[in-house]
């Protein structure tokens, strides 16, 4: 992981088991699945901030998180096979 993390204990940032599951999987899911991860992060940080931050400061992460969400959800979309003619995705 290339962030730092000198100030946060190592059981928290030793993601060593879940990046070799993702890893594991075919690109396209691997794409979806650590963006949705990292959604739920943010849902997870924004809850945690609510008691001490701002609005402005815990509704901007929700925005994040829910931005990270709708894009994996279009990448899962696209990945639907559909047949000529029907585009599921305009429904």
């Amino acid at each position: 992981m290339t962030v730092p993390t000198d100030d946060i204990p190592s059981e928290v940032v030793d993601l060593s088991a879940a990046l070799a599951a993702l890893d594991s999987l075919p690109n396209a899911e691997r794409v979806r699945v650590s963006m949705q991860i990292a959604a739920q992060f943010l849902e997870y940080a924004a809850y945690e901030m609510a008691l001490e931050q701002s609005a402005g400061d815990v509704s901007e992460i929700i925005h994040m998180a829910a931005r990270l969400d709708q894009a994996a959800r279009r990448i899962d979309e696209s990945t639907v096979p559909t047949r000529p003619g029907h585009d599921l995705r305009k429904i």
